[in-house]
């Protein structure tokens, strides 16, 4: 990965950028738990057909850590993807986001569409769930505390034997490690922030459904069906967004790109040559119909 000189966004702070390979550009946005480092085995592996960029968020070091709350938002992490894209040179880009950067994606696509080609949305819809809301909310207060009281190196050690990373431990015991090894290196403050104004603050995607059905550009969700969190999201996505495909990986967790990087990168790969050639579908409206065969409609004959 190439490291470039920081992006200044509008409000002053440096974000850390990384720009590498050439070809059509993909801009890769990072989960609450990882960092620009995250995609690095994407970066290896898609560099020699896309200029893959990616960036650490603010409040994730090299880049600035704003001890002000109000310097974190879901709109201003949208802003500064924005910036990455401006400061780089790049008019429109494929947007792959994880978890926390899915939604930023999302978010991209539905405010900017001029500015992004394609969304490869990963394991997106944290707390977005009605049913579960309540428990997300509680939750994102314990981990803010604990990670002032207890610092980043205790919760990410907890997180990583948590119901969404344990599947990382089994598969790709390697990985798993770096990840504890890499949540430690994190601001404590910065991942606090974060946590309560980004993850906390931004409106659930199911209250959002009136905006995603205006949702324009090839879109491919990809979950892990162990990943509970964010399956209902998935299936929301697929049946709101005309340009959606779902992926759902068997066995899988959070960060499938971390559990088996060959599986994920040709999966991107697929979906990116699609959306450039102008053969990613929309759904056939006929589809949407909960009775299997649909003798009961209007248009059916006698």
């Amino acid at each position: 990965m190439t490291t470039c000189p920081p992006v200044v966004t509008s409000d002053g702070v440096r974000l850390h950028v990384t720009d590498t390979g050439t070809g059509s550009a993909v801009l890769f946005l990072h989960e609450y738990a990882g960092d620009h480092r995250s995609w690095s085995r994407q970066v290896a592996g898609l560099r020699d057909e896309h200029r893959c960029i990616a960036y650490a968020a603010r409040g994730y070091l090299p880049s600035d850590v704003p001890t002000d709350p109000s310097a974190y938002s879901w709109q201003r992490a949208v802003d500064d993807a924005i910036a990455v894209l401006d400061a780089r040179g790049v008019e429109s880009a494929h947007v792959i986001g994880l978890s926390m950067g899915a939604y930023t994606a999302l978010q991209l696509g539905l405010r900017h569409p001029a500015r992004v080609q394609s969304v490869m949305a990963v394991s997106v819809g944290s707390g977005s769930d009605p049913a579960t809301r309540a428990a997300h909310l509680e939750e994102i207060g314990v981990v803010s505390d604990r990670l002032r009281t207890h610092g980043a190196a205790f919760v990410g050690r907890k997180a990583a034997e948590g119901p969404s990373r344990i599947q990382l431990k089994i598969r790709n015991e390697p990985a798993w490690r770096e990840f504890v090894d890499q949540f430690a290196e994190h601001s404590a403050e910065g991942l606090a922030l974060t946590i309560r104004e980004v993850q906390g603050r931004r409106p659930p995607l199911h209250d959002l459904v009136g905006d995603l059905e205006e949702f324009s550009r090839p879109l491919l969700v990809v979950i892990g069906d162990e990943d509970d969190a964010c399956l209902s999201t998935g299936l929301l996505l697929k049946r709101t967004v005309r340009s959606c495909g779902l992926q759902v990986l068997p066995h899988s967790g959070h960060v499938p790109n971390l559990e088996d990087p060959g599986q994920f990168n040709a999966i991107a790969r697929r979906f990116l040559q699609c959306a450039e050639s102008g053969t990613w579908p929309e759904r056939d409206p006929r589809s949407r119909c909960t009775a299997q065969f649909g003798l009961d409609r209007p248009d059916s004959a006698a």
